[in-house]
């Protein structure tokens, strides 16, 4: 290797460490002065949390027992995993260097006090601390109160920042064994319909008239929807009068079979429809709470008929006259009617 070449190898050489060092130290430093928001604070020093969420949603949770519950909604039982991570998701938050540090910033990015589009109110041992959050595409903007300086944050977004119960909870309210249910009777303000199993895969409909055919389909989508029947939210377990559970607009029974016949029946009670969001008020009789449920997934109960339940009576086809044929080479004349003679005066 001639001296040009050495030179030009050592120039290479050289100019891969620079780069290699250009990547490197700004991340090194980065993850250097990365701090934590929430300094030593850890997941289980947090006893209860607010979420508000812009306009006027607020969800409280709070550790109960060693439990997270909903305790605006009589203690419903939050999911652990779910709270778990998210709290995680809070004290991992570590930040460099502010993106802003004026609070006439704080609108535009929505962490303001009266103009965030999401808030954590944190009570820990040490008080309560304060997070308002930003949107920010996948990531957020974030200010803990008190301070002027907004950072953004990759480790969590907004849509993590929930003040829906649904988003905290098992939402699955009511279930059934379709094999186990060995009786159905489905009451309405025009009267109960009652359907019995007869087999496995066969089941028969009580007070069938002379040539009525039962139709099982709306029975068996029935007892698919409610094999799994989901929530919308979780009420409280104080009966309200809006609930309408004073006069039902429908209920569900659900007798199970012999071999279970030691479980009581499965009674679903239908109450009061809400317009505005297209729900009904549900009572389990698994559940001592109150529920929201999918207008959509009740239709079939609510406005259950007799006659959707039977086959379409069968109407005979109308024949036609076959019109009489005339013999060829005749034909046939009308007669004129005769004159009727006018009487004279």
């Amino acid at each position: 290797m001639n001296r040009r070449n050495q030179l030009l190898t050592a120039l290479l050489v050289a100019q891969l460490v620079i780069a290699v060092l250009v990547l490197a130290l700004p991340q090194q430093a980065a993850s250097t002065s990365a701090r934590p928001l929430l300094g030593e604070l850890k997941s289980a020093d947090i006893s209860a949390f607010v979420v508000r969420e812009q306009p006027e949603k607020v969800l409280r949770l709070t550790k109960k027992d060693g439990n997270w519950v909903l305790p605006d909604l009589d203690d419903y039982p939050a999911q652990a995993d779910r709270v778990s991570s998210f709290l995680d998701k809070l004290v991992g938050i570590k930040v460099g260097q502010p993106i802003a540090t004026t609070a006439a910033s704080h609108t535009r990015l929505q962490v303001g006090e009266d103009s965030f589009n999401r808030r954590v109110d944190l009570t820990t041992p040490q008080g309560e601390r304060t997070l308002f959050f930003g949107a920010s595409g996948t990531n957020a903007n974030v200010r803990l109160a008190g301070s002027d300086e907004v950072f953004l944050t990759s480790q969590i977004a907004t849509f993590d920042i929930s003040a829906d119960a649904s988003s905290w909870i098992n939402t699955l309210y009511f279930t059934s064994t379709q094999e186990a249910v060995s009786k159905v009777a489905i009451t309405t303000i025009t009267g109960t319909l009652t359907f019995q199993r007869v087999s496995t895969d066969t089941w028969q409909m009580d007070g069938l008239a002379s040539g009525e055919t039962f139709n099982p389909s709306r029975l068996e989508t029935i007892l698919s929807r409610v094999a799994s029947l989901y929530m919308v939210r979780p009420l409280g377990k104080t009966p309200k009068p809006e609930y309408g559970m004073d006069k039902p607009t429908a209920i569900l029974t659900l007798t199970l079979k012999s071999d279970v016949s030691s479980l009581a029946p499965l009674v679903l009670t239908i109450g009061a429809r809400d317009d505005k969001d297209s729900t009904y008020v549900v009572k389990s009789s698994q559940s001592p709470w109150y529920a929201r449920v999918n207008a959509f997934v009740l239709e079939e109960i609510v406005n259950a008929r007799r006659e959707d339940f039977l086959q379409p009576a069968s109407t005979p086809t109308p024949t036609t006259p076959t019109p009489e044929a005339t013999p060829a080479g005749e034909f046939t004349t009308t007669p004129t009617p005769e004159p009727t003679a006018t009487p004279t005066p």
